[in-house]
């Protein structure tokens, strides 16, 4: 009843204004008020093959770009530059990575640039254009409040929604805030740990599956320990030789990005030197927790590792600062802005589907057939034997990669963070970047991310795949509506403390 629902809406006002006072009864608060929003849907009913996975693991590693997992033959050929002055895309951030290297994969086109967009299009299939997680602007003013705003999340069923309709219990474990956001409402059980490890994240998820290991379970766990504040245990400082005393080394500073000075190389240098400790402590922490889960679960586990987007650290400073507008200002630094391969060219692995021909194709294909995030939802659902999900708007974007990828496909990445807007469409070892308010469109070879003239016949193609830029005639990307919801005041604080700013 109308009189009901506007009842728990001031109850749920009400709470939120104490939710400062103490940041662990704010992430308890929002558990259960996502709990309550995933018993209130209606779930598409299907029914796994029996072949399908009893236990699926989905793990996201926040800010994890291709090259610090492995180095392609480009990547390789030249680490001697650094700073703002290797204006290109060659300076490695690799770490030992054992357990990442150990399973089948290879590297995959994150959709958009930051979380939302991505990690929404890695759960429903679809572009950012389609699902609707996009904002709802270009005007650069707008885009600056955008940081905090939001855009809103999509109501598409998505791949775990599907899961649940299929009698599988659903779980997400978040170590930080942006995702849980993005996601909160789609799994029947959901855990939010602030700024928490990657030990903590994973830890909080076993108790959960044990009493499971009978049942059919879908996971997804969000690791935080790449993205800002970067803090790994002691040891990993000590190893990779990283100097604690720097300032601010464990956030981002944008100032003078462009400039280069004797404190400006030290900071970048070990800021480098700390993101390769984070993702090697994450990769012994992931090595860890598969062999739980193994022996847990009696190895029927298929695990899904992958970065929701990549990260940059000033490799493309100089032509980003030449061309685009940025709020900031923050230059191919961190993350959300124009879609260099840094921030688009992301690890995907696996273990327990067999996805191993794909990725063989990708990597011979003399037309490099990219791999898109927005595979992994086809992907799941077809290792799950399920069908097109009978309720969505429209069939994925993605495609199964049990079964492999068309190799004329075009791959999208959109719904820049920071900024006006900036679009890029993949295809035939190409890469078109443009960006209507900057008033830009350039092409590039991929992956090395060295800009090229394009073919004629590959320019006319990459154009007519972009999408429509907001404010162009695509219903998706229309002005926000008066009742959609805007994040709270604690929200908002918390968003900017992350460097969402």
């Amino acid at each position: 009843m109308a009189w009901q629902t506007d009842a728990l809406a001031a109850l749920d006002r009400l709470a939120e204004t104490g939710l400062d006072a103490d940041p662990r009864l704010a992430d308890r608060y929002r558990e259960r008020r996502a709990d309550r929003r995933f018993q209130s849907q209606s779930l598409p009913t299907e029914r796994p093959t029996g072949d399908a996975p009893d236990h699926v693991v989905v793990v996201v590693v926040d800010a994890l770009r291709a090259d610090a997992v492995e180095k392609t033959p480009a990547e390789s050929a030249d680490d001697s530059r650094s700073g703002a002055a290797a204006d290109s895309e060659s300076d490695s951030l690799g770490a030992p990575t054992p357990f990442l290297d150990s399973l089948v994969g290879g590297t995959a086109i994150a959709p958009a640039t930051w979380t939302v967009p991505s990690v929404t299009s890695m759960l429903t299939g679809q572009y950012p254009h389609n699902h609707g997680a996009v904002r709802r602007t270009d005007d650069f003013e707008d885009s600056v409040a955008d940081v905090i705003g939001l855009p809103p999340t999509s109501d598409e069923t998505g791949v775990a929604g599907r899961f649940a309709g299929a009698g599988y219990d659903t779980y997400a474990g978040f170590g930080m805030l942006v995702p849980f956001l993005a996601l909160s409402g789609r799994f029947s059980t959901h855990r939010l740990r602030e700024d928490a490890s990657a030990d903590r994240v994973l830890a909080d998820h076993l108790p959960w599956l044990e009493p499971r290991r009978d049942r059919r379970t879908l996971s997804y766990l969000h690791l935080a320990d790449l993205h800002e504040p970067v803090a790994p245990p002691a040891d990993y400082w000590e190893a990779h030789d990283v100097d604690a005393s720097i300032p601010g080394i464990r956030e981002w500073r944008y100032e003078a990005v462009t400039e280069t000075t004797p404190a400006a190389e030290r900071y970048r240098e070990h800021r480098r030197r700390l993101y390769r400790a984070a993702v090697e402590y994450v990769d012994n922490r992931l090595a860890a927790y598969h062999r739980r889960i193994s022996d847990l679960l009696s190895g029927d586990v298929a695990l899904v590792v992958v970065g929701d987007h990549g990260e940059g650290f000033w490799e493309r400073a100089d032509h980003a600062a030449r061309r685009f507008a940025d709020s900031r200002p923050a230059y191919c630094v961190g993350h959300g802005g124009a879609p260099y391969e840094v921030l688009t060219r992301v690890p995907l692995r696996v273990s327990g589907l067999d996805a191993s021909a794909t990725f063989e194709a990708e990597r011979s294909s003399s037309d490099q057939t990219p791999v898109s995030l927005v595979d992994v939802a086809p992907t799941l659902a077809d290792a799950a034997g399920l069908d097109r999900d009978p309720e969505a708007d429209q069939e994925a974007d993605g495609d199964s990669l049990l079964s492999g990828v068309p190799e004329d496909r075009t791959v999208l990445v959109e719904s820049a963070r920071y900024g006006y807007e900036k679009k890029a469409a993949y295809a035939r070892g190409y890469k078109l970047i443009a960006s209507r308010g900057d008033d830009y469109a350039e092409g590039f070879s991929v992956p090395d991310g060295e800009s090229v003239e394009l073919p004629p016949d590959v320019e006319s193609n990459l154009r007519d795949a972009l999408p429509a830029f907001p404010g162009e005639s695509d219903s998706r990307t229309s002005p926000r509506r008066e009742n959609e919801d805007s994040p709270s005041r604690s929200v908002e604080r918390r968003l900017a403390d992350l460097g969402y700013r």
